[in-house]
């Protein structure tokens, strides 16, 4: 029994041990790599080096190089960096294309770092102005490329961004095996997953266009020329913005409106909505109007 109990505790603390070991980053000869305890994962032979994000997944590790300019007059040197996504073993990710171009070196922009670390599972790549999901086992999950792209509130689908013929960003959705689901037509794009609907505004995009209530398989179900900020089975949400700001929740059954100065709404179930009126939330049914505190 005791020995149990020795074998118990030995394995409990090494365990512990194993969860407190972090990786860490150290410099060497001028040069950065990272250990985890007295073990080198990554050797010491990059310029800039990122550590591992929360997942203890993915690094980025970067080599500078230095570029002349091209002004003829005037020589100026100018600094960039080229960096690998590496995960604990060393290995590269390898981007791919649609058109099956392969690509493991990226640029470090500004968001780069962020990009990685930030998200729990998913990340976001980006390789010749074009952006892809990957996931952080360094599985690629989109690959035709975007201005632009992020999860959505329904692991079904991603919002997504490009750039159209008139050079302004437009907004649409696709399902995981890229299949678009909402055309690239509209500035926001928003999901009420409880009833399996999504609605799309176009302002900013189009003069005099309708905002879209579509089903999950991408068809309308209903238009308006008023701003559509939410929609439910049975209700519209819109926003209405000028003279002041207010809400007015219109009924697709019978057709009658009601109106409310809130500062916000969110979808809660259904025909139930989150209603911020100063600092307070309530629970505002649609149906009865009756709104109770949220806690």
């Amino acid at each position: 029994m005791k020995t149990s109990c020795s074998i118990l505790v030995i394995t409990f603390f090494l365990s512990l041990a194993g969860a407190f070991a972090q990786s860490r980053t150290f410099k060497e000869h001028s040069k950065w790599g990272i250990k985890e305890s007295e073990q080198i994962l990554i050797p010491a032979v990059y310029d800039t080096l990122f550590n591992f994000d929360s997942t203890d997944k993915v690094c980025l590790a970067c080599f500078k190089i230095k570029k002349a300019s091209n002004n003829q007059f005037i020589k100026t040197m100018s600094t960039t960096y080229s960096c690998n996504y590496l995960n604990k073993k060393g290995q590269r990710f390898i981007a791919r294309t649609e058109f099956g171009d392969t690509l493991s070196v990226f640029s470090l922009g500004k968001k780069t770092v962020t990009n990685y670390q930030s998200m729990q599972n998913i990340f976001v790549v980006s390789a010749k102005s074009k952006k892809n999901l990957v996931d952080k086992n360094f599985k690629q999950l989109t690959f035709k490329g975007y201005n632009d792209i992020s999860l959505s509130n329904d692991p079904d689908f991603y919002f997504a961004e490009i750039i159209n013929e008139g050079d302004v960003v437009v907004s649409g959705l696709i399902n995981t095996m890229e299949r678009e689901i909402i055309p690239f037509n509209y500035s926001v794009i928003k999901i009420n997953t409880g009833d399996s609907l999504i609605t799309a505004c176009s302002a900013g995009i189009r003069t005099n266009s309708e905002d879209v209530m579509f089903n999950y398989e991408g068809r309308r179900k209903e238009a308006s020329y008023r701003h559509i900020d939410l929609a439910t089975k049975h209700f519209l949400i819109h926003k209405i913005f000028h003279p002041k700001e207010y809400y007015i929740f219109y009924n697709l059954e019978t057709k009658q409106e009601t109106m409310l100065s809130a500062d916000d709404v969110k979808i809660y179930k259904h025909d139930e909505i989150l209603v911020l009126l100063k600092k307070d939330w309530y629970l505002y049914d649609l149906n009865t109007n009756i709104k109770t505190p949220f806690k």
